[in-house]
């Protein structure tokens, strides 16, 4: 990691050599510079949890080297409308650098999970070589169980957001549960969705 100054906003900005920045303030430093290079990750929570505000930060930091394959939300500039696309269609149009598909429910939900399973597997060479991430958000409880694994098991990285309420007080904590290659973090960290987008929370709640 190298340090070097920024002087338009007066700070120090943290440079990780090797790493993919994950979008998310503070969560690049968790993860020792964010997303290993080449791996596939699988972000889960429910609709309300930030999941799509995640994706939309990971792509925002490089949007014309990955590929953002849109079928649940609005579109931005720049993504693809792939409402009308097949599971295979998707795959075969990642492209050459990352790829980004919000989400994997739909289509699993549509033509089942043995597609997608070869999709996952199929686009692993693609991102390697570009030195990318692929990155797919999944609904929670949506799923059978075993279609959850399956997918899990053949994802590098696996991200799970949690909403909870204590009182009339929602608290967000991020869980990392799988990390390939690595140590994940070993806590929940607590993060915040404000009009900047998801941020990690500097103060942990002690429940």
């Amino acid at each position: 990691m190298t340090e070097e100054s920024d002087d338009k906003a007066g700070t120090m900005v943290r440079t990780y050599v090797g790493r993919n920045r994950t979008g998310i303030n503070g969560f690049d430093l968790a993860l020792d510079g964010g997303f290993l290079p080449g791996s596939t990750i699988l972000l889960i929570g429910s609709a309300t949890s930030g999941i799509d505000q995640f994706a939309r930060q990971f792509w925002e930091i490089l949007p014309e080297h990955r590929r953002f394959f849109m079928l649940d939300g609005y579109l931005l500039d720049g993504m693809v409308h792939a409402r009308g696309l097949s599971t295979t269609e998707i795959f075969a149009h990642a492209g050459d650098g990352g790829l980004i598909i919000d989400s994997l429910s739909t289509l699993i939900m549509r033509e089942g999970i043995e597609p997608v399973l070869a999709g996952v597997v199929s686009c692993r060479a693609t991102i390697q070589a570009s030195r990318d991430n692929a990155f797919f958000t999944l609904y929670e409880g949506l799923h059978a169980p075993y279609n959850e694994i399956l997918l899990i098991r053949l994802c590098d990285v696996v991200i799970h957001l949690h909403e909870d309420m204590h009182g009339n007080e929602i608290i967000r904590t991020l869980n990392v549960k799988k990390l390939t290659g690595l140590q994940p973090p070993g806590r929940l960290l607590p993060f915040i969705i404000s009009g900047k987008g998801i941020e990690l929370s500097t103060t942990s709640r002690v429940v």
